[in-house]
C-alpha cells in the first residue's frame, strides 16, 4: 500500500480527534467554539501533522514532536491574527496556558491513533479504538451542528452562543456507546466488520430518537461509517509499513 494515503488518514483521524477532545473541554467550561475557530485550528493541526507523519515518519517520537509543534504554531497564528468573536462576550482561548492543553490533547489523541495500530497490547488496542473512534465522529458531529447552523444563515456569535455543552452530549455519548456496543458485538458474532453496523445503527438511533431528527441519525450513521473505513484503512498502511512491506 501507498504511504501516502494511510499517513493521509492517520493525519486526519489524529487531527479530528484533537479538536473533539478541545471542543469538549471548551464547551464543558464556558469558553466559545465556533466553525471559525474549529476550521483554523483544525487546518493548521492537520498541515503539521500530515508533514510530520509524510516526510519523517509515524513513532512516539514523532507524536511527541506533532504534540509540541502543532500546538505551538497553532497559538502562535492566534497571537498574531485577529479575534474571530467579541471578547466582551466570548471567552476565547487565546490565553498561553492554553498552548499547555492543547498540547496535552494532542499527545493523547495521537498516541491513541498509534497504538490501536501498532501496540501488542490488546486492551491497549481497545481502549485506543474506543478513544480514535469515538471522539473522530464526534469531531464529524460537531462539524455538522455548525455548518448546519451556518446555512440557517445564523451569525458567527449567535451560532457560538448555540453551541454548547449540553448540544454535543448527547451525540458524544450515543457514538461512545455505539463503539463499545460493536466491540462486544463483534466478540459474540464473531463476524468481521459487525462492529461498524453495530456502532453506526447504535449511534444513530440514539440521535435521531434524543433529537428527533431523521437526518441527523441520517448523518451520525454515515459517521460512523466513514471513520471505521479511516481508522482501519490507516491502521493496515502502518502495520504494513512497520513491517517492511512497502
Amino acid at each position: 500500500m501507498n504511504k501516502s494515503y494511510p499517513n493521509l488518514l492517520f493525519s486526519v483521524a489524529v487531527t479530528a480527534v484533537m479538536n473533539a477532545l478541545d471542543m469538549v473541554y471548551h464547551l464543558a467550561t464556558g469558553w466559545a467554539v465556533h466553525l471559525n475557530y474549529v476550521a483554523i485550528k483544525f487546518t493548521v493541526i492537520f498541515l503539521t501533522v500530515w508533514m510530520i507523519t509524510q516526510f519523517i515518519g509515524i513513532g512516539k517520537e514523532e507524536g511527541i514532536v506533532a504534540g509540541i509543534s502543532g500546538p505551538l504554531m497553532f497559538y502562535v497564528y492566534y497571537v498574531f491574527a485577529g479575534a474571530t468573536l467579541n471578547r466582551e462576550i466570548f471567552r476565547i482561548d487565546e490565553q498561553f496556558w492554553f498552548f499547555f492543553l492543547h498540547a496535552a490533547l494532542m499527545l493523547i489523541a495521537y498516541f491513541a491513533a498509534f497504538n490501536f495500530a501498532k501496540s501488542k497490547q490488546h486492551w491497549v488496542r481497545t481502549a485506543s479504538f474506543v478513544v480514535t473512534a469515538s471522539f473522530f465522529a464526534i469531531a464529524l458531529d460537531a462539524l455538522y451542528l455548525m455548518i448546519k447552523m451556518r446555512l440557517q444563515g445564523l451569525d458567527e456569535e449567535t451560532a457560538a452562543k448555540l453551541m454548547t455543552f449540553g448540544l454535543i452530549l448527547v451525540p458524544a455519548l450515543s457514538y461512545a456507546i455505539g463503539v463499545i456496543a460493536g466491540i462486544v458485538f463483534e466478540k459474540l458474532s464473531k463476524k468481521h466488520y459487525t462492529d461498524a453496523l453495530a456502532a453506526a445503527i447504535i449511534s444513530s438511533a440514539s440521535i435521531g430518537i434524543s433529537a428527533k431528527d431523521f437526518i441527523h441519525a441520517m448523518f451520525a450513521f454515515v459517521f460512523v461509517i466513514a471513520v471505521y473505513y479511516i481508522v482501519h484503512t490507516y491502521k493496515k498502511g502502518i502495520a504494513v509499513k512497520f513491517h517492511g512491506k512497502e
